[in-house]
């Protein structure tokens, strides 16, 4: 049987089959439940929506059922060509049934993180919350202190303390990745790259769980979202942009890395210059220079 799972914040929208019946349990004090109703042998998709998906998906893991974490493009561009009528929770679960029923062959089954790198995406991720925060606080503080003379002492005092929490989450990170073997080769190897420091390699391996899983150093920069898309039909001329389709923070990691490059390696430096004397933008020479480091980082990490 192929299950599809719809999953909200707070519940799940399971369907037994691309026209079966539709269960909603709460998410995820509902998930033993939800096993106990699975048939022996059931197939289940899920989309990866945020963090929310990750409970149900290690739960079935475990449980020993075959899981597949689905690209949400993916299925919404299968929905379009059905030329769906109805957009709402049920029929999103059938239509993710539907749509693992029909591509499980191609699909990748889920494999979860070993249990240092699960917990090294986690605080990687708090790290980066916290700094958006840490920002956007002393933003505000800063246009309040001259209307409310009276939030001077805040000013003095809440910036430092979510500081300290964002360097303690880096350090307890940093910590981690030296005490695994292969958490640690890894991060060494990715260091080694011109470009790289311990807070973009943390964040590499953060946001790219486990680099074996990817057969090449090409199916690895397909994930990033860095590789172009070539849209060319009749006589229109060819255009290709990055497809986006990976996390939007590790693109943000390698780009940057690709500036320090740039700034600080002669080939990587060449490398940008030549492709801007071909007519690309520099915006274009350094998305292209990223793309090259990810599969740098596959190289090094997987190959050695």
């Amino acid at each position: 049987m192929f299950v599809g799972v719809d999953v909200a914040a707070r519940w799940l929208d399971v369907a037994f089959g691309p026209s079966g019946e539709v269960l909603r349990v709460s998410n995820p004090e509902g998930i033993p439940a939800l096993l106990e109703r699975l048939p022996s042998g059931a197939v289940v998709g899920l989309e990866a929506t945020g963090t929310y998906y990750r409970p149900l998906a290690y739960a079935l893991f475990r449980a020993g059922f075959r899981v597949y974490v689905l690209n949400p493009a993916a299925v919404k561009a299968f929905g379009r060509s059905l030329l769906r009528r109805a957009k709402t929770d049920k029929a999103d679960a059938r239509l993710i049934a539907r749509f693992l029923s029909e591509r499980y062959q191609d699909l990748t089954p889920y494999q979860p993180s070993d249990d240092a790198l699960a917990l090294l995406s986690v605080l990687v991720r708090l790290w980066d919350g916290l700094t958006s925060d840490w920002v956007g606080v002393l933003n505000r503080l800063h246009a309040w202190e001259y209307a409310v003379p009276g939030l001077s002492v805040l000013v003095r005092y809440v910036p430092s303390t979510i500081d300290d929490l964002r360097a303690r989450v880096l350090r307890e990170a940093l910590a981690i990745a030296a005490s695994d073997p292969l958490l640690s080769s890894w991060l060494q190897a990715i260091r080694s790259l011109p470009g790289f420091g311990p807070v973009l390699g943390l964040k590499v391996l953060a946001y790219s769980g486990d680099l074996r899983r990817f057969h090449s150093a090409r199916a690895y920069a397909a994930f990033t979202g860095l590789t172009p898309r070539l849209v060319q039909s009749g006589e229109a001329r060819e255009r290709a942009r990055i497809s986006r389709v990976g996390p939007s923070r590790l693109r943000g990691v390698f780009y940057m890395a690709a500036m320090v490059a740039y700034r600080c390696s002669p080939d990587h430096r060449a490398f940008v210059e030549a492709l801007v004397a071909r007519g690309k933008p520099k915006k274009v020479a350094f998305t292209a220079l990223a793309n090259r480091l990810a599969r740098a980082v596959w190289a090094v990490c997987v190959r050695g």
